[in-house]
């Protein structure tokens, strides 16, 4: 099969030429074993017969169980002896196979009708997972997670048809999560000022929690930048007396599309997102931050606005994301979070304006009651929730100007200094992320991306 295969070019030809070497060591293994199961089994066939015969006196029976384990011993030298020359050799024949396996299987999964087969099989799996949750804990998934979990899926089971249909020549890739990638951690300038001639924008001290939501602001603003083709995050590290701990800022929807791209900051996250799962846009950030070089023991505060805040609860309520990172703050504004379950050793705080329709989109949790009515229930995120004053000259019915992050970061810093602002802030949790001192703070941005 090896020497009659289609496969050509300098790696066919040094593989079956290192193949020779491998099939002789094979074949003296497999004598090896032929011959230990001949002398184990004569040595069987002995012991019976001395059984059934009423056998010798213990002598001699010792000196068949002696026969038999020299034997053996024998045997298992010869055949160690081959198979320690296999081994010698296998590394070679495995790195290479591995190597051609490897590299055909991902040629094969992402072709469009593999990709979009195992895209209806991941929503499929999702939609049980919120029924085993539901079986398990006793809590059904909400009204919003149905919704978007079966939109999803039915936007595969389309997405897998029309594939088929073009003969497996082509998958439309609506509303398909795809795959994460991010990019190398690039430093930027911390301070009030912009460095001039510097791609991205300085990020703000992390001197207020106001501070901190123009870092989000300025995450916004890397979007399409050298460096940051798509999404990006900011992640401030401050010195502490502690050692590091570390601010990561998620900026929300920046592409509104069914037809999923490069950017996983868009609609299909969101969805994907309100759905339960781990949206590409979060496995995008915990590669950055593994990029990034976050140890497992250095505090986390996790900050983000509308998909932000969102892709930030998920990230908190994941165990594999909790288990490689030390999360001990979130502060989700504009973000529909109330059906995430953040543990609630996590300090965090949901921030919302009176009239940002987008904080509600969720129904605040409700599930699906007798007769498809909606039941409301407790949110799950064990979070302080606050309700910011309104936005002075903004219309109620203004839907983009009450969502504005830049408006989230205004009404902060108005309000940060009492009441349940206050005291998250206050707190010993959060205090290890404050310093007016610069020579404490180092910042970078990193591109979040999404793969199909």
């Amino acid at each position: 099969m090896v020497h009659s295969s289609l496969w050509t070019g300098a790696d066919s030809q040094q593989f079956k030429a290192d193949w020779k070497n491998h099939s002789r060591t094979l074949m003296s293994a497999s004598h090896a074993l032929e011959e230990a199961s001949k002398s184990l089994q004569e040595n069987v066939r002995q012991q019976q017969e001395t059984s059934r015969s009423g056998g010798p006196g213990d002598g001699t029976s010792k000196s068949l169980l002696d026969r038999l384990m020299e034997n053996a011993e024998s045997a298992a030298e010869g055949l160690w002896d081959g198979l320690g020359d296999l081994w010698d050799g296998a590394g070679d024949v495995v790195d290479t196979v591995g190597d051609t396996i490897g590299a055909g299987w991902n040629v094969f999964a992402n072709m469009p009708v593999p990709d979009a087969a195992g895209d209806v099989l991941d929503d499929l799996g999702n939609l049980g997972r919120l029924g085993w949750d539901f079986m398990t804990s006793g809590e059904p998934p909400s009204i919003t997670e149905l919704m978007t979990g079966g939109t999803l899926l039915l936007a595969s089971v389309g997405n897998l048809g029309a594939t088929l249909n073009s003969g497996g020549l082509y998958n439309p890739h609506v509303l398909d999560d795809g795959t994460a990638t991010a990019g190398e951690p690039i430093a930027v300038p911390v301070g009030p000022n912009t460095v001039p001639g510097a791609s991205h924008a300085s990020t703000p001290m992390p001197s207020s929690l106001a501070n901190i939501l123009e870092g989000v602001t300025m995450a916004y603003g890397d979007a399409g930048k050298e460096g940051t083709p798509d999404a990006a995050i900011r992640i401030v590290t401050v010195d502490g007396p502690d050692g590091p701990a570390h601010i990561v800022m998620i900026p929300g929807t920046s592409e509104w599309n069914v037809q999923s791209g490069s950017n996983p900051m868009d609609t299909v996250g969101n969805l994907s997102s309100a759905s339960g799962d781990l949206s590409t846009a979060s496995q995008a950030v915990a590669l950055a931050m593994e990029k990034a070089g976050i140890s497992p023991d250095a505090p986390v505060f996790l900050v983000g606005h509308s998909q932000g805040g969102m892709t930030a609860a998920a990230l908190a309520a994941s165990a594999e994301f909790r288990a490689q990172f030390n999360v001990t703050n979130v502060l989700a504004y504009g973000s529909p979070i109330d059906s995430t379950r953040i543990p609630d050793n996590i300090h965090t705080l949901a921030l919302q304006h009176p009239n940002d329709v987008v904080p509600r989109v969720d129904l605040d949790n409700a599930k699906p009651g007798p007769g498809g009515l909606p039941i409301l229930s407790e949110s799950r995120n064990n979070a302080t929730v606050v309700t910011l004053p309104g936005l002075p000259g903004v219309s109620p019915v203004d839907v983009l100007a009450n969502h504005d992050h830049p408006a989230y970061a205004l009404s902060v810093q108005a309000n940060e200094n009492s009441g349940p602002i206050a005291a998250f802030k206050n707190d010993p949790s959060t205090q290890a992320f404050f310093t007016d001192d610069p020579s404490k703070v180092s910042s970078t941005v990193s591109n979040l991306g999404r793969e199909h």
